[in-house]
């Protein structure tokens, strides 16, 4: 069984125009609302891919609801913490002239120490069939960065392998905890090991380090040069066909939730890293902060390169 976290959801609000005039009125052609957040996004790909997860996380307001209620409808299991903010709402502006975007994201609400706990005692209680927990995202204002360490903690106390997507702080003492994957892109990692590198043997070398520390997988996210992905005795690159790019809003987290979900489905390490580079793919084919498609996955498979380093 497939948990996913986001601490810091959102209403995603996909506006689109035909083109931005600044000082004058622009007329909205198409609005989209998405329940947003990189853990939800890895558990409406998990449901597309036909699985199952639930999803965990803090919610609050009208918006909170309209979040859940979204993902509900969509199928996608939900056990959020409430709180009493409100769900913040990202807007995504996207010229259909230039085939731009400008996203404009909120900073979320203030979190209480008391809705912390009432979070840690959901975790804390999980069923014993849990598998894997896809940790990803933000964190909300009020909640220490060293939270992602400690949420990892608790789960490895249970047995349950967390996979931790972030950035930062969030990502360098999560990796203090040793979770069993983390998914950087080729940006986050670079800030991540203090190195400017772009060359794939130097990344590898720089993911044998990490794994030495104590994690068992590294996968890095390369968008059209590929997904690295690195274990203690084996490391590849998977190479996408070329497609034509709408958005790139979701890849990463719909590779990461290809990947876990293609291991809770016991499949290889070389064949989860094939689905992970076709959801990712997939991804992009769609506009706004629409995810990948399982038909596109299914067609995309079919043309990912792999290489063994």
């Amino acid at each position: 069984m497939i948990y996913t976290i986001t601490l810091n959801p959102a209403l995603d609000r996909t506006l689109e125009l035909d083109g931005l005039v600044v000082d004058d009125a622009n007329r909205i052609l198409r609005e989209k609302r998405y329940a947003g957040g990189k853990g939800i996004d890895c558990s409406r790909v998990i449901k597309e891919l036909g699985d199952e997860s639930t999803a965990l996380g803090f919610i609050g307001g009208y918006d909170g609801l309209e979040l859940e209620g979204r993902l509900i409808n969509e199928g996608v299991l939900c056990d959020f913490t409430r709180i009493g903010g409100e769900t913040r709402t990202n807007i995504i502006l996207f010229d259909r002239k230039q085939k731009t975007q400008m996203m404009l994201n909120a900073a979320g609400p203030k979190i209480t120490p008391a809705e912390i706990s009432l979070f840690f005692q959901k975790i804390r209680s999980l069923p014993h069939d849990v598998e894997f927990v896809i940790l990803s995202g933000s964190v909300p204002p009020g909640v220490n960065h060293n939270i992602y360490a400690q949420i990892i903690t608790a789960l490895k106390e249970r047995g349950i392998r967390v996979a931790l997507d972030a950035d930062g702080d969030l990502l360098r003492q999560g990796c203090g905890a040793k979770p069993f994957l983390i998914k950087p892109n080729i940006h986050e990692f670079q800030r991540l090991t203090k190195t400017t590198t772009t060359k794939i043997d130097d990344l590898v070398k720089k993911a044998h380090h990490i794994i030495e520390g104590g994690i068992t997988i590294v996968l890095i996210s390369m968008g059209p040069k590929g997904l690295v992905g690195v274990q203690e005795n084996e490391a590849y690159v998977a190479i996408p066909p070329q497609v034509e790019v709408d958005s790139a809003v979701g890849a990463g987290d719909s590779a990461l939730a290809g990947f876990i979900y293609a291991m809770n489905k016991r499949m290889d390490f070389r064949e989860s890293l094939i689905l992970a580079t076709a959801a990712g793919t997939a991804a992009v084919m769609t506009p706004g902060t629409e995810l990948c498609k399982k038909s596109d996955i299914d067609n995309i498979k079919k043309e990912v390169t792999i290489n063994k380093l």
